[in-house]
């Protein structure tokens, strides 16, 4: 018996052996650094799914392994009401057809509008308004009212569904992985009564997903209005119709080796709310604003302002995280950002104290071809793009050269898999060394952080970098 559990346990190490040769890195990997698109979970090869459809055996043995990485749609139907008078009045005359939820909407709101004293059909009335309220199952009249709205939500079936799987297979400490993606703008920001309502549901959101699930990894990707909901964030800007953003992509993680080094200062040391920043001590953040040249077609361009919740986000963690479980590592890719805006971040990542590597993409991927598309270049002028991108180097040169890096610390710059640009990159780091810091290359497009390199040279050699 022992020899052929031993002999059984062998053979299964095989097998699991042959599935992780088939694996290959996850599309939410593999493409987070391309323009953001709804594609970020798609992949033409399927390796892992087609060998699990092999046999129950093979099924077995790979769904730890193929659940690694998983992907939870919110649902893109409108559910919610703003409940006016007008509706009140229709739903009066088919009480006898209301569910039973509709009839609690419809006793509550009644209620409130009789103790107004006015009318349904004046116009002060419309200043009463309106409760927004969720449509539940059997609200046949509420489905049926013309004005449905959307907040960001968990398909109901969907969930409770995935959530049956991750139980019967004993997936939830397999499930290491997660991206939650949407594909609709969230517009309801000038109902006043939005707000609340928002951060509810965003709230229900993570918590479902968190007690489901103990992810390391978990990436958001969404339209930049409805992203500033999932992160319980502003937009801060009035521009975004310029920049025709799609979608962005954040990435919050915690690297497997750092899990059980944390030695928390105390239960304070970060706020542990309903927030997505604050759900776990993540010690990564990756952010994808994907393209700001359609900006450039537009008058007076360089005042633009692209949306700001990296900005905020950064903040946030600066304020509110301690030292022992803030972000040690940040990557930031844009397609030709301002260098007001990229200004704007790196002044917010100044003031977070444990950075031990920085990552920067600025300029287009060897996978994306903007340059060559009229389209997408609309009136913009190439020299505009490369003098913005210019001024975002000198912007971050200065902080490279300002923040009190430690030893080891290192820089990354993903514009250098684009030859074209290596040459200007490395440029701007020798202005580091030549102001006497020890930034040393280590490989294309790297630099690290060697404080026994630093020398002193005179302050009239070479002019600071801008800041």
């Amino acid at each position: 018996m022992v020899i052929g559990s031993k002999i059984k346990g062998f053979h299964i190490r095989i097998l699991l052996q042959i599935a992780a040769h088939l694996d290959s890195p996850a599309p939410s990997v593999a493409k987070f650094a391309h323009e953001p698109s709804t594609n970020l979970t798609c992949s033409e090869k399927t390796p892992l799914k087609n060998l699990s459809c092999v046999s129950w055996r093979w099924r077995k043995i790979v769904l730890p392994i193929l659940f690694r990485y998983s992907r939870i749609p919110l649902d893109p139907n409108p559910q919610w009401v703003p409940i006016d008078a007008r509706i009140i009045d229709n739903m009066q005359g088919q009480l006898t057809k209301l569910s039973n939820h509709e009839l609690q909407v419809y006793q509550h709101m009644r209620s409130k509008f009789k103790s107004s004293g006015s009318s349904a059909y004046e116009e002060s009335f419309d200043d009463l308004l309106i409760n927004l309220c969720r449509i539940d199952d059997g609200d046949n009249f509420l489905k049926s009212v013309p004005h449905i709205l959307w907040f960001p939500h968990l398909p109901r079936t969907g969930f409770t569904q995935f959530s049956r799987f991750v139980q019967q297979y004993t997936l939830k400490h397999h499930i290491k992985n997660v991206v939650v993606y949407a594909d609709r703008n969230y517009e309801l920001r000038h109902v006043s009564t939005a707000d609340a309502h928002l951060a509810k549901v965003v709230q229900e959101i993570w918590t479902q997903i968190f007690e489901l699930l103990e992810p390391t990894r978990i990436v958001v990707a969404a339209p930049p209005s409805t992203l500033a909901g999932l992160l319980d964030a502003q937009m801060l800007s009035a521009d975004t119709w310029a920049f025709d953003m799609k979608m962005h992509y954040v990435e919050f993680a915690q690297q497997e080796q750092s899990l059980q080094k944390i030695q928390h200062t105390g239960p304070k040391c970060r706020p542990w709310n309903a927030a997505l920043v604050h759900r776990r001590p993540w010690n990564h953040l990756a952010y994808n604003e994907g393209s700001s040249i359609s900006a450039y077609s537009t008058y007076e361009y360089h005042l633009k302002q692209s949306p700001r919740m990296l900005y905020l986000i950064l903040l946030r963690l600066a304020k509110e995280a301690s030292d022992c479980c803030n972000i040690r590592s940040f990557s930031f890719t844009g397609v030709f950002p301002f260098h007001t805006n990229t200004t704007v971040v790196i002044r917010a990542l100044q003031k977070i104290r444990t950075l031990r590597q920085v990552t920067f993409q600025l300029a287009p991927g060897p996978e994306n071809d903007l340059l060559n598309a009229p389209k997408r270049m609309g009136r913009a002028q190439p020299s505009d793009l490369w003098l913005e991108w210019n001024g975002c180097y000198k912007i971050m040169t200065g902080f490279l050269g300002a923040y009190e890096f430690a030893d080891g610390a290192r820089f990354v710059s993903k514009d250098c898999s684009v030859e074209a640009v290596k040459q200007d990159v490395g440029e701007y780091m020798e202005l580091l060394q030549k102001k006497g810091l020890g930034w040393t290359a280590d490989g294309e497009g790297v630099w690290v952080r060697d404080c026994s390199r630093d020398r002193e040279v005179p302050s009239t050699a070479v002019p600071p970098p801008d800041l």
